[in-house]
């Protein structure tokens, strides 16, 4: 069993949100964050899910609170984390 976390954090942005990002459909900026495995745009109440790994709860939470809240764009986040625990043998 893997013993890394993952999280997805779901991200609502104010404001401030950088809009060139969709007029350019660039999202090279989340290469600065190496936790992000994938980003997902939604629908709905949230802007943005981000799927990220650490190896426990408090380094997924420091990735949200230094990372994540560091940007003068971010109105709001709810977090979800997982570990897997259990596979199918099938």
């Amino acid at each position: 069993m893997s013993q890394t976390w993952q999280a997805q954090v779901h991200v609502k942005w104010n404001k401030k949100w950088p809009k060139e990002w969709a007029a350019k459909k660039s999202w090279d900026w989340l290469k600065e964050w190496p936790e992000v495995k994938s980003a997902w745009t939604t629908m709905g109440e949230w802007d943005l899910v981000l799927w990220v790994s650490g190896d426990s709860p408090e380094a997924l939470e420091k990735f949200v609170c230094d990372k994540v809240w560091s940007k003068d764009w971010i109105e709001k986040t709810e977090t979800h984390w997982a570990r897997n625990v259990w596979n199918s043998a099938a």
